[in-house]
């Protein structure tokens, strides 16, 4: 975060008097939140209920992007943008529902598609935070390699039926996302996998988004990593979550297993898991000295 001192303006100490009011909430929290820069990976469904969170909260500079334009099939879920936007692309979306939302955050957007080629000429090095919502496993792996060579707070956030999972790392000091979810060996069967519809709705989402932002809230009031991975599911009936589970590391399967929980295609518990995370030693990611 930036080393500036910031002061809240009127409005903002009006705007923000209810969150200002809470016992464990002071002005300080909020001008760190004001002194936040946050990048978000993609501008659909996840990124909608984290990216309002972080607008209604008065984060200081959200980056957002997303090189998707607006379909009919994205609006049960996608709710920071509407039918008088269709065909419009993400990006130019969320710059109309953030200025109505607070014009107190100074957002930027890109479209433009986020790759081995594009990453390093789009992502700012400088930034505090990257958030992910990015639905491919792929394109994450690209982007936690950024964050990995830079040292910047990642944060994973996804959903899956009706589930959802989220944590926040920071390598060197936590496992990096390839520590959790390293199988990216075969690019067509993650092709054809991915090419599918999978079943979604709002509901996972707007807890998601609820538990992501609350990890980066005590991060910012202590500046100690919980070094959680939570996953939630709002039914006790069975859910699909093969595009989770497919591409889980080793070392996270075992880890898990030793916590209690054995993860396989389809998930029937009603609740909120939370495991201890642990860096895999042999990470070709984060245990590499040149962080590449």
């Amino acid at each position: 975060m930036s080393q500036k001192r910031l002061l809240l303006s009127p409005e903002e100490r009006e705007r923000y008097l209810r969150q200002l009011s809470m016992a464990d909430w002071s002005e300080e929290d909020q001008v760190k939140l004001k002194s936040l820069r946050v990048t978000v990976m993609g501008i659909g469904g996840a990124a909608s209920s984290i990216i309002n969170n972080l607008l209604l909260l008065g984060i200081g500079e959200l980056v957002a992007i997303d090189q998707d334009r607006i379909e009919l099939s994205n609006l049960n879920r996608q709710f920071i943008h509407n039918v008088e936007h269709l065909g419009m692309s993400k990006a130019e979306s969320l710059m109309i529902y953030a200025r109505r939302l607070n014009p107190h955050v100074k957002v930027v957007t890109k479209q433009i598609e986020i790759n081995e080629t594009t990453i390093d000429r789009t992502l700012d090095p400088e930034t505090d935070l990257i958030i992910d919502t990015f639905d491919k496993w792929a394109s994450r792996s690209i982007v936690n390699r950024f964050a990995v060579r830079h040292r910047i707070l990642y944060l994973m956030a996804g959903v899956v039926s009706n589930c959802f999972y989220t944590a926040l790392l920071h390598s060197p000091h936590t496992p990096c996302l390839n520590c959790l979810i390293g199988r990216f060996q075969s690019p067509s069967l993650v092709g054809s996998f991915q090419s599918a519809i999978f079943g979604i709705n709002i509901l996972p989402i707007a807890a998601m988004g609820a538990f992501s932002i609350a990890e980066l809230i005590k991060y910012l009031k202590t500046g100690i990593l919980t070094n959680y991975f939570y996953f939630g599911s709002l039914y006790n009936t069975k859910q699909d979550i093969r595009f989770f589970t497919l591409f889980l590391s080793k070392h996270f399967r075992r880890i898990s297993e030793e916590q209690g929980v054995r993860w396989n295609p389809i998930w029937e518990s009603e609740g909120i898991v939370k495991l201890t995370l642990s860096r895999d030693p042999t990470c070709r990611v984060c245990s590499s000295s040149k962080h590449c």
